[in-house]
């Protein structure tokens, strides 16, 4: 049986299979990009913003932009920031990054300090993509399980 819910965000009539399957009903709705939406409209009917990777200049201007929102549009709590990452990661641990569409080709040193900065800047989530990298996906997720996902929560 495919889920069926609606509210004021947004309907589901049956006919949608998702994967994982939800453990309740509520299911978080994050906008992406703009989705032709001003950022109030998107503070105050979304559950989160997902954005799409920039420099980390650009991203910290978006995410300040995204709280500053979310407090003139009286927010109960902080809605999280999200974006993906594409990244090639290379064998070489200090291969500094070099530009690839929506990320990075780098090491693995570089790959935790982009997170780092990242996460100093308050965005509460990353979309790692591997859809660019040369390396086998199965070394890479052992690589990131490794010697990445151990400093995160």
């Amino acid at each position: 049986a495919y889920p069926n819910y609606s509210d004021h965000l947004g309907m589901m009539n049956g006919t949608v299979d998702l994967l994982p399957k939800p453990l309740s009903f509520k299911i978080p709705k994050l906008v992406t990009g703009y989705s032709g939406q001003t950022l109030e409209w998107i503070a105050t009917h979304s559950d989160g913003w997902l954005y799409y990777p920039r420099s980390l200049t650009y991203q910290e201007s978006f995410v300040k932009t995204w709280h500053d929102s979310l407090q003139k549009t009286g927010a109960s709590y902080v809605k999280p920031f999200a974006q993906s990452l594409y990244i090639d990661l290379v064998a070489d641990e200090d291969y500094k990054p070099q530009p690839i569409h929506l990320g990075y080709k780098l090491g693995v040193n570089w790959l935790m300090e982009i997170l780092n900065r990242l996460q100093e800047m308050h965005v509460n989530h990353v979309i790692i993509n591997l859809k660019y990298g040369q390396r086998p996906a199965e070394q890479v997720v052992e690589e990131l399980g490794r010697k990445i996902t151990p400093h995160f929560r």
